[in-house]
């Protein structure tokens, strides 16, 4: 009788932890698919810094890291030997990434190609934004990341937080009624973003109207190269310069010397002190990430 009873007991265990491992496997929603995840990720490789940023901030601790063109922020902490190095932003290494053993890999936009090769090591989620509806594509990756790892409620709050600073930032830029300039300088060249654009949140989150030339044409309004004299034709308010060669790290304040020049310092963003040299890591390679995000929102807000 007490052998049956202990089969019995066992019988129930078993039962009770094949339907409790049921309960918690979850299907996850990310921006290529979905994805079936038993229980929370373990040991987890991020293959950007975008995503990095934001587990660091909800305090999940991957296995694997790019350690290349991390911000000075994520540094301090993840270039530490304990973190695998897993390749570049671009360039995955997958002998790397096998031998981490992940039970969970997050690509981001620059690997969307090599999201099968990926999936072949480990199941692989996809992080990244649209541009086209960027805030709200952003908290829907930050949502997503936080029912991977069990951490809703520390997202949520978070996102309340940068609601309110967008918010704020909104108010100010109505109350201003600035209309400005987003440009990436890289090498010789100067491109312009407008609305849905890479850089248009700018515009269709943060409010700043976007200043145009009528004189001096370009092709399209997003992602579009100009020159100096279409900046001085349109004459902006405020002008926001992101430095993509410093983001790459291929030299520092480059872009701050090529736009002191006369075609640029005629405009009232010269005149007032309304130029930003944007965080360059910030706007080009953590885009997406918790950290990044309010950096980005304090660019804007120092000029208004």
């Amino acid at each position: 009788m007490r052998a049956f009873r202990s089969i019995f007991q066992l019988v129930i265990l078993t039962t009770s932890l094949l339907f409790g491992s049921q309960v918690a496997a979850k299907t996850i929603e990310h921006a290529m698919g979905t994805i079936e995840i038993d229980g929370v990720p373990q040991r987890v490789v991020v293959l950007g810094q975008g995503s990095l940023d934001v587990l660091d901030r909800i305090g999940v601790e991957p296995v694997g890291v790019v350690k290349s063109l991390m911000p000075d922020y994520l540094a301090d902490k993840y270039q530490d030997e304990k973190y695998v190095a897993v390749g570049t932003v671009k360039e995955p290494d997958y002998e790397a990434i096998f031998m981490a053993k992940p039970d969970l890999i997050i690509a981001e936009a620059r690997m969307a190609s090599l999201m099968k090769e990926l999936e072949e090591i480990a199941p692989t989620i996809m992080f990244q934004a649209d541009y086209n509806q960027y805030w709200q594509s952003v908290q829907n990756s930050w949502r997503m990341l936080g029912q991977v790892f069990d951490k809703q409620d520390k997202v949520e709050a978070i996102i309340a937080k940068m609601d309110a600073k967008i918010a704020s930032t909104r108010n100010k830029a109505a109350a201003d009624n600035f209309n400005a300039l987003m440009v990436m300088s890289n090498g010789s060249k100067v491109a312009m973003f407008g609305e849905k654009s890479r850089f248009g949140m700018v515009f269709d989150e943060l409010g700043l109207k976007p200043a145009k030339s009528d004189d001096v044409e370009v092709a399209g309004s997003h992602g579009n190269l100009i020159s100096f004299e279409y900046i001085a034709d349109a004459n902006p308010d405020v002008l926001l310069v992101l430095d993509r060669e410093q983001a790459i790290g291929e030299g520092v304040g480059k872009a701050k010397a090529r736009f002191d020049n006369p075609l640029v310092n005629k405009t009232p963003a010269h005149q007032n002190n309304r130029i930003s040299y944007l965080d360059p890591t910030a706007w080009y390679i953590t885009m997406a990430g918790m950290t990044a995000m309010d950096k980005m929102i304090d660019d804007v807000n120092r000029v208004l």
